[in-house]
C-alpha cells in the first residue's frame, strides 16, 4: 500500500501519547540493519536467510500476503530451517498502531498466531464501524481479558517502541510502503506472489 506514513500523527493525535526522545534518532542496532532481541522472529534464529517484513495491520496488501503467500513461505522456507521471518510493524494509521500495541502484548508462542488472526479478520475489525470493539473481540478470542486489553492499549512504552521501529525502517532501509521486505539486507518493496518471493529467497540462499 503506497501512501505517506503518518507515524507521528498516529501517535500524538490518535493515541495521545507523547513521543519519546528516542524517536528523534535511529537506534544504533537498527541503523546497522541488525536483528535485535526486541524483534519477533518466526523460525530458526540461525537460519541462513533473514526476511524482515515491514507491514501494517490495516494494509490490504499485507493481509493478502499473509493469507495467500505466507503459508507456502512458512512451509517451504521457515519450517525447513532455510529462512527466518522477522516481523516489524509499520503502522499506517492510528488503528494499525493500536492493533500493533495489542499484538506486542502477546507472548512469543501466541504472537504470530494473533497476527495471522488480525490479518485474516482485517475487514471485520479494522474497517468495521468500531475498530476498537472489533480489536477487543479478537483479543478476547485469543485469550486476553478486558483488563489486560486496556492496560496494553495504554502502554506508552510499547507504543513508542513500535513508532521508533517504524521510523528506523524508513531511515535505515528507506521503507515507505507496505508490505516491504528486507531479504539478507536487500530491500524489496511491494507484495509479490509466491513464485516471485521464492526466486528472491533462492537468490539470497
Amino acid at each position: 500500500m503506497n501512501r505517506r506514513l503518518f507515524i507521528r500523527n498516529a501517535a500524538t493525535f490518535a493515541l495521545g501519547f507523547p513521543l519519546a526522545a528516542s524517536l528523534t534518532s535511529v537506534t544504533s542496532a537498527h541503523a546497522a540493519g541488525e536483528v535485535t532481541d526486541q524483534d519477533r522472529i518466526l523460525g530458526d534464529i540461525n537460519a541462513p536467510v533473514t526476511i524482515i517484513e515491514y507491514a501494517s495491520l490495516t494494509c490490504p496488501h499485507c493481509a493478502n500476503f499473509h493469507e495467500t503467500i505466507m503459508p507456502d513461505i512458512k512451509a517451504n522456507w521457515i519450517d525447513t530451517g532455510k529462512a527466518r521471518l522477522v516481523y516489524r510493524h509499520m503502522p499506517l494509521d492510528g488503528v494499525a498502531l493500536r492493533g500493533s500495541i495489542i499484538a506486542e502484548c502477546f507472548e512469543d508462542d501466541r504472537y504470530f498466531p494473533f497476527l495471522e488472526l488480525l490479518f485474516k479478520q482485517q475487514k471485520v475489525w479494522a474497517f468495521g464501524e468500531n475498530p476498537m470493539d472489533g480489536l477487543q473481540k479478537i483479543a478476547l478470542l485469543a485469550g486476553m481479558n478486558k483488563e489486560r486489553f486496556e492496560e496494553c492499549l495504554n502502554n506508552k512504552e510499547v507504543a513508542n517502541r513500535i513508532i521508533t521501529q517504524a521510523r528506523d525502517g524508513k531511515s535505515v532501509f528507506g521503507i515507505n510502503s507496505t508490505p516491504s521486505f528486507v531479504i539478507n539486507g536487500e530491500v524489496f518493496a511491494g507484495g509479490r506472489d509466491y513464485d516471485a518471493m521464492n526466486d528472491l529467497l533462492e537468490d539470497a540462499s
